[in-house]
């Protein structure tokens, strides 16, 4: 059986780290040579996923834990307007993307079932290597294949940009997660130490100025006293569902099948639980003896389309709440989550579908 993964990004890692563990043969086309990731995004992982994670790596993964969730809106900074938490296990571990990316790739260079290849894949000679592969998951955004096989998604445009960027503070007791709702988007605090937190401040707007998004978070941060900022990065921000993820032996995967918005932290760890759906899928096939090839693909997308697209559409639901809710001065969220604050089955299922999704 030939497999083949398409893209030099975190999620195939990830898929080869898992066919290394089956004992399958799978080839990696990059792009370009292999380069340290240097990034200040990170990773919200929750924990049932990070526990998968590192039972792939067979290592301790470093994080932060988050014990709990706090959600605040712009009029109510002072007290959260509902919390998440769970009794003796964290909501989330916390982790530079650069630095699981390290460990992952550590890992698949000592592989003897993997291999890497360096190759154009946005010259037309991929569609001819492809061919030779029983099974190929492409898993980048913007490549020959994606641009030819993969455009037709529902999409949506937040018109707003992701600033992303780490904040060094005085040291505190640092294990709650913070999301404020202000009116001109959602601001987001994941701490990675007593002395450093992650932020993410979902504008509503084009790309402005760094000094103007820095003079907005100072403005909405009661939180933490500060002792030095990094350098902003930036993205724009979509809701992308593809409608088909196979094409002949393509599995398309990853971000190339499913862009939420990053309020909810839940964009990735979409993606672990696809690894773990796909992995299962082939565990199936080879206790059977059946092939590894474009049945897998047929298999992963009649069980993951509908359940992808009914979760991103609820992180959507979450967003445009609460974008309305600002406009009127938070008159829907303060008497309705007075109320759900108080409801633990409503907190118990919550915490379920964050930390499991529709798999539950």
């Amino acid at each position: 059986m030939k497999i083949c993964l398409i893209g030099q990004n975190l999620t195939n890692l990830i898929l080869a780290s898992v066919f290394d563990e089956k004992k399958l043969n799978v080839d990696i086309y990059l792009n370009k040579s292999v380069q340290k990731v240097s990034t200040n995004r990170t990773i919200a992982v929750s924990s049932e996923n990070f526990d998968y994670l590192s039972s792939l790596t067979k290592s301790r993964i470093t994080s932060w834990t988050s014990k709990e969730i706090k959600i605040f809106t712009e009029a109510s900074r002072s007290k959260e307007i509902i919390n998440f938490n769970k009794k003796n296990k964290e909501v989330f571990n916390l982790i530079l993307y650069s630095k699981l990316n390290e460990i992952f790739f550590k890992k698949i260079k000592k592989s003897k079932y993997v291999k890497l290849i360096r190759t154009d894949t946005a010259n037309n000679k991929i569609l001819k290597k492809i061919n030779y592969y029983d099974l190929v998951i492409n898993s980048e955004n913007k490549n020959l294949i994606s641009n030819k096989f993969f455009t037709n998604k529902i999409k949506k445009n937040y018109k707003s940009t992701a600033y992303t960027f780490l904040i060094n503070h005085q040291q505190k007791k640092n294990d709650t997660a913070i999301q404020v709702f202000t009116k001109d988007g959602p601001l987001a605090f994941l701490p990675l130490s007593n002395t450093a937190t992650s932020v993410v401040f979902s504008y509503h707007g084009e790309k402005d100025s760094d000094e103007k998004i820095f003079d907005l978070f100072k403005k909405y941060n009661s939180f933490y006293k500060l002792t030095k900022i990094s350098k902003i990065e930036k993205f724009t921000l979509g809701f992308e569902m593809l409608r088909n993820y196979t094409h002949k032996n393509i599995l398309a995967f990853g971000d190339l099948i499913h862009r939420i918005h990053p309020l909810a932290g839940q964009g990735f760890n979409m993606t672990i639980r696809d690894i773990k759906i796909i992995s299962k899928i082939i565990d199936d096939k080879m206790s059977l003896g059946l092939p590894i090839d474009l049945s897998v693909a047929e298999d992963f997308q009649s069980s993951t389309r509908h359940k992808n697209y009914l979760y991103g559409k609820a992180i959507d639901g979450i967003y445009e709440f609460f974008k309305l809710d600002n406009t009127i001065n938070n008159s829907f969220s303060k008497p309705v989550f007075k109320i759900l604050n108080k409801n633990s089955f409503f907190k118990k299922y919550s915490n379920i579908l964050s930390d499991k999704g529709l798999s539950f």
